[in-house]
């Protein structure tokens, strides 16, 4: 699980276990020409990432889960925690997912949420149970997409929240409905990652992503101290409780490195470190000196005098990330990232997954590529799944329990899927996922750029957030040989791939997980497979910070498409052909660019897709004609059409002529 629960964004994915595929469901392909509309994929899951328990409500203890939605709103569960039946599920508005829940003494329960849209932003809302209400209060920060955590004054009287992408804590001021920008408790970081709340009113500012500190401050704002984490490396505090005397925090590294520290806030000092704690919330399953947490998919109990810890066996939490919420007498409640609840009883030590339901809720298409039966694939974002669309039938199936696929390639035959986090590359084997490695001990996360090349499959890959770049790699399936060249363009991630004549061709993006770009420019690079040499390197597009996607055309120049330039080069020297602007991008503006891009010849004339539109290319012109916006992901099919989705939503352009 240490792989799992090492990288934010994201987060959270269902263990690639047996994926037992939906019944398909099928509707006749389209015919003509242009623009279609093929429905949703049929990608739904139940990812609830932020979750809190009411023990003491009067009318039976209670769970609150968000479930997240690929293009909204989220919704709020309320599930009886004893046999985990649904009470009620409430939209969240403008609300895509949430991290963050928590409940006030007086059992109202406050969800701070993400969206990146214009006019979303992260926002705060509040749920009464006696009148089964959901109210907004409204944008916690303007300018910050994403609430973290919330946290709640032991009066009631305050709710904190803490913030991405700027690392800001505010504070909410319950009887007037008042924000109150606090700024960032540790400026130059990106992430307040956890807070917790000590009986003094204290508040606990878990930071990220680079160095793990905590900050101390008064109820105010006012920063009392900065604790400085008992380990090595970058990361994030990524969950922080106060539990009595002691200060409970749970690291995660860019190396993927999941340690408990323990800080005992009357001497001023760590006290223990607890290595391998892979739960969700380090707090919430806390009994008398006892903290129960998860040591590598199993529940573990930790003395806090003692500093010693226990197995206790149980393993089968419902898949995902688990997180102990408290206990209803001798039975520890909890959740998996997966919507399932589950239950430990420590008189008989024995624990159970309870039957419940929340609605699953559509899930965006995060990937999307073509199979070796010719089928379109599409993985699913954060929940994952992974789709499949016959362009010849029209049949759609649905498998879930994959992670969330950056890239999928066709290699010899066989389908490979480049999974976040911890970059692991799968073969698809048509019922379930088969590991064949990881990178997270490169630091790296996202294996977007995927590529058959020769008897190699070759993979790019973004670092992990707080780590800068990325790896080049090349795997044998007959062999089992892998190549990893990191840093093969020093401080650049790799987001398009093409191949030709042993020879990988790679581009980059100066962004990798720190949040700014580390060079003035984005590289086009040849690689020789047999002399593991670069032959070349070059810049395409002065100024342009992170290319895109590659591919050679039917003449053998090879090209590119970037967020605002297309360009055309000779394979063999590097030299840049053709340049030219599609449009304007706010370079300076950005803190992370990756893969926005698609490029395709068919029918003789190129397909392009950038900023979400979709455009035919006049190839001796270089004029542009949009043909559809707004579109997140574009590829060709084996059938000569391309495909294209938004969100959950899957479409088709039909080429006709030439």
């Amino acid at each position: 699980m240490k792989v799992r629960l090492a990288a934010i964004a994201a987060a959270l994915l269902l263990v690639p276990s047996p994926a037992l595929a939906h019944a398909p469901t099928s509707t006749a392909p389209p015919t003509g020409c242009g623009f279609q509309n093929l429905g949703t994929m049929p990608l739904v899951g139940a990812t609830t990432a932020g979750t809190a328990l009411d023990r003491t409500y009067r009318d039976g203890p209670r769970v609150y889960s968000v479930t997240s939605s690929a293009s909204g709103p989220a919704v709020l569960g309320v599930r009886d925690a004893r046999d985990g039946s649904l009470i009620a599920e409430r939209a969240l508005p403008l609300a895509l997912g949430s991290w963050a829940v928590a409940v006030s003494p007086d059992h109202s329960v406050y969800v701070g949420s993400y969206n990146a849209a214009a006019g979303a932003m992260g926002r705060l809302f509040r749920y009464v149970p006696e009148t089964d209400t959901v109210t907004e209060a409204g944008i916690a920060i303007p300018g910050e997409t994403f609430v973290w955590t919330v946290a709640v004054s032991p009066d009631g009287r305050s709710v904190y929240g803490g913030t991405s992408p700027s690392g800001k804590l505010f504070r909410y001021d319950v009887a007037s409905g008042r924000f109150t920008d606090l700024g960032a408790p540790l400026p130059g970081e990106q992430f307040v990652r956890d807070l917790a709340v000590g009986k003094d009113g204290t508040v606990y500012a878990g930071m990220g992503a680079t160095s793990m500190k905590v900050v101390a401050l008064t109820p105010e704002g006012r920063v009392k101290k900065v604790i400085d984490p008992p380990i090595d490396g970058d990361g994030w505090a990524y969950d922080v409780d106060v539990v009595g005397r002691h200060l409970l925090v749970r690291f995660v590294t860019t190396t993927a490195t999941n340690s408990m520290g323990v800080y005992d806030l009357r001497k001023g000092r760590w006290t223990d470190v607890v290595e391998d704690v892979d739960s969700l919330t380090v707090g919430g399953g806390v009994r008398g000196e006892g903290v129960y947490l998860f040591q590598g998919d199993e529940l573990t109990r930790y003395d806090l005098e003692r500093g010693r810890t226990s197995k206790l066996g149980f393993t089968d939490y419902g898949e995902g990330a688990a997180r102990p919420l408290g206990w209803l007498g001798a039975t520890l409640v909890g959740t998996a990232s997966t919507g399932k609840i589950w239950q430990y009883d420590s008189r008989t030590r024995q624990g159970k997954v309870v039957e419940t339901t929340l609605t699953g809720q559509p899930v965006s298409i995060r990937s999307m590529g073509v199979g070796p039966d010719g089928r379109v694939y599409a993985g699913g974002f954060f929940t994952g799944g992974l789709a499949a669309y016959d362009t010849t039938t029209g049949e759609k199936r649905f498998w879930p329990n994959v992670g969330q696929s950056e890239g999928i390639v066709t290699h010899k035959g066989k389908l490979y899927l480049g999974v976040y986090p911890g970059a692991r590359i799968y073969e698809w084997t048509g019922d379930a996922p088969r590991q064949l490695l990881t990178l997270s001990d490169q630091e790296q996360d996202r294996p977007f750029a995927m590529v058959s090349a020769g008897d190699h499959l070759a993979f790019g890959t973004v670092p992990k957030s707080g780590a800068a770049g990325g790896v080049l790699g090349l795997y044998d399936p007959e062999t089992g040989h892998t190549v990893v060249r990191r840093n093969i363009i020093p401080g650049h991630s790799i987001i398009g791939l093409a191949y030709r004549d042993g020879v990988v061709y790679g581009a980059t993006s100066a962004f990798g997980g720190l949040g700014r770009p580390l060079d003035t420019a984005a590289y086009v690079f040849a690689y020789d497979v047999a002399t593991d040499t670069v032959k070349w390197k070059t810049a395409p597009v002065p100024g342009d910070l992170a290319l895109g996607s590659i591919t050679f055309d039917d003449r053998g120049n090879l090209w590119g498409m970037t967020p605002d330039a297309i360009f055309e080069m000779d394979p063999a020297t590097g030299r840049t052909l053709r340049t030219a602007k599609h449009q304007e991008y706010p370079w300076a503006n950005q803190t992370q660019v990756w893969l926005d891009t698609a490029i395709e010849f068919h029918a003789g004339a190129i397909w392009a897709k950038a900023q979400g539109k979709a455009y035919k290319v006049d190839r001796e012109t270089l004029a542009f004609t949009q043909i559809v916006r707004p579109v997140s992901l574009m590829l060709k099919a084996p059938d000569g059409h391309l495909y294209l989705s938004r969100n959950e939503n899957f479409y088709t352009y039909r080429i006709c002529g030439s």
